[in-house]
């Protein structure tokens, strides 16, 4: 059996590495996927019944086991010797710290600055290459291109997004017009509340920009000028003015960073649907490079071809998470106290975040409690 084990999991990497994911994923496979069995005890056939049937609570073993692993690692690196963290393994155990929500995530549709830069970059093109072709065509606070207007009203109109959206109680938005525009388009405000299906509170987070600096597309309008522009949006969280923006190009871990607090932030609200609307540089930095974040593959395996789970996002692309955050800090360890006060030069560690990526759906779902929040928010 434990031979059998073995050869499932290389075929598992097998498979990640013919999708071309990054050394990322790679990493986070290995972590996550060691986890998982370690926590489950399943036998092989076990493990693929479990992936396949999706469980009915929100934040998945899986989840547990990536975090724990994730929250060992970074108390490990910063406090304690690999030795002691690999003799606590088996007693530790990750707390969420609110209820999970689920988030959908997209990015804007085309912009004026996208076109040339984007088709280089598939044609894998080099960072330097990309952001040259980004200043050639650079324009403050791009707009949509009529394309990626098209995109977005298209979008809207797809069965599985309609249905992704049906239960949105909050819309959250990057300052950057090409993300408010492209939320407007795909979940369009309702005329008055008294429609049947009301107009969730639309709120812009300053965290959610994209990579900031260098460029005047990641600059953004005043305040003033936004709410004359999008008055349905709250942008009572943003300051007035645009006092972030430098010549110089933000870093990767400024960045993942900001987008990281987003996602905090996202979490202390109290709606539990919440559709984000922002950028693929913030989104891929945020995803992929914050050690805070960690990314979890719960598709149904039977969707083929499965696309990596790092890949950056394309114009107008949604994907469906369960977000959770875990409590680094009252973390049980099995030791004389039971609680590992972590720290890092002196203060307590971060929640980690993990993002579970599900299948999105088309066919409605019957919920037997329309009250149970729990219920409606069910991944099947």
């Amino acid at each position: 059996t434990y031979a059998y084990n073995i050869r499932c999991y290389l075929l598992l990497l097998l498979w990640y590495r013919r999708e071309k994911c990054q050394s990322t994923t790679m990493t986070f496979v290995t972590t996550a996927s060691t986890a998982y069995l370690a926590s489950c005890r399943r036998t092989p056939i076990g493990l693929l019944s479990a992936v396949s049937n999706m469980p009915s609570q929100l934040s998945s073993a899986a989840a547990k086991a990536a975090a724990s692993a994730r929250i060992r690692h970074l108390s490990s690196s910063s406090m304690h010797s690999s030795s002691s963290s690999d003799s606590n393994e088996s007693s530790s155990s990750a707390k969420p710290l609110f209820p999970p929500k689920r988030v959908l995530l997209m990015r804007h549709g085309q912009a004026i600055h996208n076109p040339r830069a984007e088709a280089a970059r598939e044609n894998g093109c080099s960072f330097e290459t990309f952001l040259s072709l980004m200043e050639e065509d650079d324009a403050f606070d791009a707009a949509l291109t009529g394309l990626g207007i098209n995109q977005a009203a298209e979008a809207g109109r797809q069965a599985h997004v309609r249905h992704a959206l049906r239960n949105t109680e909050m819309i959250v938005s990057s300052p950057l017009s090409r993300a408010l525009k492209t939320a407007d388009l795909v979940h369009p405000p309702s005329p008055s509340d008294d429609d049947i299906y009301p107009s969730p509170r639309r709120v812009c987070i300053e965290d959610l920009r994209e990579i900031n600096g260098k460029l005047l597309n990641a600059q953004r309008r005043p305040r003033v000028e936004l709410e004359r522009k999008f008055p349905h949006w709250n942008f009572g969280l943003i300051p007035a003015l645009d006092e972030s923006w430098t010549e110089e190009l933000e870093s990767r871990d400024a960045c993942s960073r900001r987008g990281y607090n987003g996602l905090l932030w996202m979490m202390q609200q109290r709606e539990q649907n919440i559709l984000l609307v922002c950028h693929g540089g913030l989104l891929n930095y945020t995803m992929n490079s914050n050690s805070n974040v960690v990314l979890v593959d719960r598709r149904k395996v039977q969707d083929e071809p499965k696309r990596c789970i790092t890949k950056r996002f394309g114009n107008c692309e949604m994907r469906e998470f369960v977000m959770t955050a875990w409590d680094s800090n009252d973390y049980s360890t099995g030791d004389e106290t039971g609680v590992l006060d972590a720290q890092i030069n002196g203060e307590k560690m971060e929640p980690v975040i993990t993002l579970e990526e599900v299948t999105m759906e088309v066919e409605e779902l019957n919920y037997a409690d329309s009250n149970d929040s729990e219920k409606k928010m069910e991944i099947m």
